[in-house]
């Protein structure tokens, strides 16, 4: 199946994408092809995903906080990727502090920058404070990641500020673009590998079919974004000259 850049999506242009994934899978019988928990979770993170962009249709913060996520979720990429790169170090002292590092940041998730913000927000506080902690602020200082460790701190910061400002914002639909858009990116992610493999292992004609016709939404879902996101990164261009 073709991979899709889930980055380049615009929030409408990701639900549709969805949408349309939804649609052809429910032509088929899900039950006999045994993808139907998988269907009813994407159609359910689909739906809160939906109802986050009602909300957040006119809300002024809805751009701020989803580009101050993405900017903790770079920061922690880099702060992560910079531990790992230590373990290779001549220093046989830098070596084994950044696998010590590196332990910590395993048990909190690797992946923690796929989680719901909430979630996300919770887990770098915890990890962040540990860092700060003996023995791993004593670690920290062996591997000189100080500066890419307080990119981090900030940049999670900087988003828990913008969070805090929103929920002074009165509004009685609690689902947020932030909270929404990741678990549904999550659950189509699984929806659509679990075709794959079951494609892989069954050789079901029906699901060869369904298979050509999600290529084909889907090549034409990441065409439409690629173009967009092109055009508003000139944009953005034009508007700093």
């Amino acid at each position: 199946m073709k991979n899709v850049s889930y980055y380049l999506f615009s929030h409408n242009a990701l639900y549709t994408f969805i949408g349309g994934v939804i649609d052809l899978v429910k032509k088929v019988d899900s039950d006999e092809l045994g993808v139907t928990v998988f269907l009813k979770n994407t159609e359910s993170t689909c739906e809160k995903f939906e109802y986050a962009l009602q909300r957040d249709l006119v809300n002024p913060f809805t751009q701020l906080l989803f580009e101050a996520d993405q900017k903790r979720d770079n920061r922690f990429l880099g702060f992560k990727g910079y531990v790992a790169i230590g373990k290779y170090h001549e220093s046989e002292a830098w070596n084994k502090a950044a696998a010590e590092i590196e332990v910590l940041i395993d048990r909190y998730g690797g992946d923690l920058y796929k989680m719901a913000v909430a979630e996300e927000t919770a887990v770098l506080d915890n990890l962040i404070s540990d860092l700060n902690a003996e023995p791993y602020a004593t670690a920290i200082r062996t591997i000189q990641g100080k500066e890419w460790m307080d990119f981090m701190v900030l940049a999670n910061q900087e988003y828990k500020d913008l969070s805090l400002q929103r929920s002074e914002l009165n509004n009685t639909n609690t689902n947020t673009l932030g909270d929404s858009r990741k678990p549904a990116v999550n659950a189509v992610k699984s929806l659509l590998s679990m075709i794959s493999l079951l494609n892989q292992a069954t050789a079901n004609p029906v699901l060869s079919t369904l298979i050509e016709q999600l290529d084909n939404h889907i090549a034409k879902s990441m065409a439409s974004a690629r173009l967009s996101y092109s055009l508003n990164e000139k944009e953005e261009i034009s508007e700093e000259k």
